[in-house]
């Protein structure tokens, strides 16, 4: 009977999971195999989709070199910074963890806007940079741009696995390596690297998904760039999609999975091996620690990186608009204009709403459900192994894969472009990362407590609801912090189920669903570009997860390992 309940409390998630995960993966690779005729119908083709993109297809190569590109820069860069910053944080204290972390809790519209605002060569710092021939063709309509975003916003992850595995190094190590008279840079070559190489072979891996299945950053920097330019295999599928190619649309989708699924494979080998990389080190490698000013100084300089384009997004956003678009463009604006903020408020509310009330339903139902799901994996071994590997899979996985067979589940179900298709899809996305981070929450949980409440007479149903929740406090508002962040700059499952925005005049139907992210890729259109319209948006949509992760600070210090 108590393990039926064990069960029991785990099964709304896991069937959740699997109904909406398994589905649509085998399901794409189904309608990969079929296209849409111009009467609606599916027509077989076998593997003629696949047979266009590699012969026919005139954008094939330099979408898929994009994608290559992305893929490769983006994890090369970010490791290459990621390490020297771990160090100095591991010199200098956990303390700054937090400041350096702020542009993973930035939506990602929000983030490659303020770049694209930054870098605008006509009314931007661009302008600077070209005019002193730093920079020799417009920032805006290069792919390096693109590379530079997902940088920006993947760099505190990669700090933060390699940091973590810095501070695992025991005690014993970090002593023996001292009466070895090992310290500083010698030190890391020969004791730290092998030590923390599988946390870089994780931290470069998850950097390399962010670059593989970039999608933000493209989405907005198209409205600058034109069409294709920026293209990957992500952002090439989701406009076959919006074509309604599903049949295409799904075959690059069948690839971008077989490839995202090695590479899934790969940071799930990497988080449970040991040793990886052992480098020689040259004589002139020096054995003492490095001077710690040099420690601040990297610090300073990734503090500049995290700054520059969230300050330039917030001077935009008071300046009056004459002074928006002056050439050269000025730096500080002559007054405080907000202006710009009655227009987001004014135009944007219906978005903000929508993006409001998503969010919290989903985080709600998502911190529940990731509760009785990951206590009895963790505490019960429920699903062992195997289980906890879906969830590792998942978490790696994009929600750009489910987007074609839930558009045509939710059409059938006759809600798209309502809440409730959001409500209903949104938990893909949340529910392993969730997942994961209690099921580790849950490693340090004591078990007497669940044993003391049924030797009160409780059943474990009982149990869990009125003493391990009220207890797991912590570890749920850290988990439902990313569950509010994805959920708040969600773009792809908005993009691909809603068409209209929230219908104020009828607020209880909640029909019409569009959310706040789609409201600023809007402004950055061409027909309605509005710069200082976008960065008062952009500054609102990045209040809302900075409030939150400043209110849970302390819990999130806790399990990054910096408190």
């Amino acid at each position: 009977m108590r393990d039926k309940q064990i069960l029991f409390l785990a099964l709304p998630a896991l069937i959740y999971l699997f109904a909406l995960t398994i589905y649509p993966i085998a399901d794409n690779a189904v309608l990969s195999l079929y296209e849409r005729t111009y009467e609606g119908t599916f027509k077989w083709v076998g593997l003629g989709n696949y047979l266009w993109l590699f012969q026919k297809d005139p954008y094939g190569p330099l979408v898929v070199w994009n994608t290559i590109l992305y893929s490769v820069a983006t994890p090369v860069i970010s490791i290459a910074l990621a390490i020297p910053i771990a160090l100095a944080v591991r010199r200098l204290g956990g303390k700054w963890l937090l400041p350096l972390m702020v542009p993973a809790f930035i939506p990602p519209v929000t983030a490659a806007m303020a770049w694209y605002l930054m870098l605008n060569p006509l009314y931007g710092l661009g302008y600077y940079l070209m005019k002193a021939g730093l920079i020799k063709t417009n920032p805006i309509m290069s792919v390096w741009t693109v590379v530079l975003v997902d940088v920006w916003r993947s760099l505190p992850t990669a700090v933060l696995v390699i940091y973590s595995g810095l501070r695992a190094i025991p005690k014993a190590v970090e002593e023996a390596a001292l009466a070895d008279g090992l310290a500083g840079p010698r030190k890391f070559l020969a004791v730290d690297l092998p030590l923390v190489s599988p946390q870089i072979l994780t931290a470069f891996i998850l950097t390399a998904l962010t670059g593989f299945f970039t999608f933000d950053p493209i989405y907005i920097g198209t409205a600058q760039a034109g069409p294709r330019i920026l293209d990957n295999l992500a952002y090439y599928s989701y406009e076959a999609f919006s074509a309604g190619e599903f049949g295409y649309s799904a075959m690059l989708i069948v690839v971008m999975t077989a490839i995202g699924t090695g590479l899934s494979l790969a940071y799930m080998k990497a988080l449970s091996a040991r040793t990886f990389v052992r480098l020689p080190a040259p004589a002139w490698i020096p054995r003492r620690e490095l001077p710690k000013a040099l420690h601040y100084a990297v610090l300073a300089l990734d503090l500049a990186f995290v700054a520059l384009p969230l300050g330039w997004l917030l001077l935009m956003s008071v300046k009056p608009p004459g002074e928006i678009i002056q050439i050269p463009p000025s730096i500080l604006p002559s007054r405080l204009d907000a202006s710009n903020y009655l227009q987001a408020l004014g135009g944007g509310l219906p978005f903000f709403l929508m993006s409001i009330y998503i969010s919290a339903i989903n985080s709600v139902v998502t911190v529940l459900l990731a509760a009785m799901t990951a206590y009895q994996m963790r505490v019960h071994g429920l699903g062992g192994g195997k289980l906890v590997a879906y969830i590792l899979y998942l978490m790696s996985t994009p929600t750009l894969v489910y987007i074609v067979p839930l558009f045509l589940i939710l059409r059938e179900l006759k809600i798209l472009n309502t809440l409730w298709a959001l409500v209903l899809t949104y938990p893909i996305m949340t529910l392993p990362y969730s997942i994961w981070i209690l099921y580790n929450y849950y490693s340090g949980f004591d078990r007497r407590i669940e044993e003391a409440a049924l030797a009160d007479g409780m059943n474990r149903i009982k149990a869990f609801a009125k003493a391990i929740l009220p207890l797991s406090r912590s570890g749920m508002s850290v988990a439902g912090l990313y569950a509010f962040l994805f959920s708040w700059g969600a773009l792809i499952f908005p993009l691909a189920f809603t068409s209209t925005p929230y219908n104020l005049a009828k607020p209880l139907s909640f029909s019409g669903a569009q959310t706040f992210s789609i409201y600023i890729g809007e402004l950055m259109s061409p027909i309605a570009m509005s710069y200082g319209g976008v960065a008062a948006a952009g500054i609102l949509s990045a209040i809302p997860p900075l409030v939150y992760l400043v209110a849970v600070r302390r819990n999130l210090e806790k399990i990054w390992g910096a408190g």
